[in-house]
């Protein structure tokens, strides 16, 4: 019987390959039992493939990796480490020129539990930062920027180079939808509403990502388009089905507001979750005419609302609340919006006075990496940095 020996972290033989539709059901095993939460294994591993053949994730949405020894046969060797990219399509401005771009999420990041300590997670990262330089790129180019969720903080993904950026949301408690209020305006939005809304969201970031940008700054924008809120849906869709029996049908609420102008959200359901309840996430906020650029505010002195202000905050705040009204209505624990604009939290303290910008440290860090010249990272400005973005 032939023993292998596993090889040191800074092996020539390690690579950064594609698994093996074998190799793909081995890791899903491996990493279910961490995160399948309340779902069966099987239940699991039918929830990645239902994901991986969404008009998001198919031809060539999304790419497999894994670290392992390329010295041995696929199929045959451990898996020293496996990942997800998802590409993406994005916006880079600078120097009042607007650039389409193909960008990549990381997501599933894992290491067998029996190959921990040894280097591979990080020489998997340094693997993963060097092949997406160029991955799904035209022509030659290169890749603007990466974006990664960390549940481990911020210090391990920085090392290669996905630095973190703000990373803050407030809560709202779920509230019975049986008591009419001022704020019961909004009407509730499902599926076929959401083509014409991100299409229009589209037009409008586009516009303003690349108006008045300063000679030192790069803005860059993941676009909040259909497919991507579509990715987000199978995934609740497929967890409400298995788990409760029935799938969500309203995905988000729109108001007018006071000035003429609309405000809306889309949102999803996190379920399953062991320890920290379910949550009804919202996936994209939209403002017209309120929405900042940097929408990623992190001081908690919030100026008093102008009068311009006003004529958007009952819309805002109807909206907040046709979320609180659903997330009861699925036993939520909360409603979560990352990353709040400080229109959003001026109206989210209408409703609840004591709500709070909670700084995330350890869970759920935004973290970008600058793919371009090491000089203008400082520079980076990541527009609509909210959960639409995670995967």
């Amino acid at each position: 019987m032939v023993t292998y020996e596993l090889p040191p972290c800074d092996s020539p033989n390690l690579a950064l390959l594609h698994p093996t539709q074998e190799e793909k059901v081995k890791i899903w095993k491996l990493n279910g039992a961490s995160w399948s939460g309340t779902m069966s294994l099987p239940v699991y591993i039918r929830r990645e493939i239902t994901l991986e053949n969404q008009a998001f994730t198919k031809d060539g949405g999304i790419t497999f990796w894994v670290l392992v020894d390329s010295s041995l046969p696929p199929n045959e060797r451990p898996i020293l480490g496996s990942c997800e990219s998802l590409r993406k399509r994005a916006l880079v401005a600078r120097t009042g020129k607007l650039e389409d771009a193909v960008s990549h999420g990381i997501g599933s990041v894992f290491c067998n539990p029996d190959y921990r300590g040894r280097g591979y997670a990080q020489r998997m990262m340094d693997e993963l930062g060097k092949k997406l330089n160029t991955w799904n790129q035209h022509n030659g180019k290169r890749t603007d920027f990466t974006v990664l969720y960390s549940d481990i903080g911020k210090r391990f993904y920085s090392r290669s180079g996905w630095e973190a950026f703000p990373s803050s949301h407030i809560a709202l408690p779920p509230v019975s939808s049986e008591k009419e209020t001022a704020l019961s305006g909004a009407r509730i939005l499902r599926a076929d509403d959401l083509d014409d809304l991100c299409s229009m969201d589209e037009k409008l970031l586009r516009a303003d990502i690349v108006r008045d940008v300063p000679s030192n700054k790069v803005r860059v924008a993941l676009i909040p388009d259909l497919e991507t809120m579509q990715w987000h849906h199978a995934r609740e869709e497929f967890a409400g089905k298995e788990m409760l029996g029935r799938m969500p049908d309203i995905k988000g609420a729109h108001a007018d507001c006071e000035d003429g102008s609309q405000a809306w959200c889309i949102w999803t359901r996190t379920f399953g979750s062991t320890e920290a309840g379910n949550t009804l996430n919202i996936l994209r906020f939209f403002i017209e005419g309120g929405n900042v650029r940097d929408e990623s505010e992190t001081k908690d002195d919030f100026t008093e609302s102008s009068s311009i202000d006003q004529a958007k905050l009952h819309g805002i705040a109807a909206v907040l609340h046709a979320a609180q009204v659903e997330a009861a209505s699925w036993d939520m624990k909360d409603v979560q919006i990352w990353n709040p604009s400080r229109l959003i939290v001026l109206a989210a303290r209408q409703i609840e006075p004591s709500t709070e910008l909670i700084h995330r440290a350890d869970e759920s860090i935004a973290s970008l990496r600058w793919h371009g010249d090491p000089e203008d990272r400082a520079k980076v400005e990541w527009v609509g940095n909210e959960k639409y973005a995670w995967c």
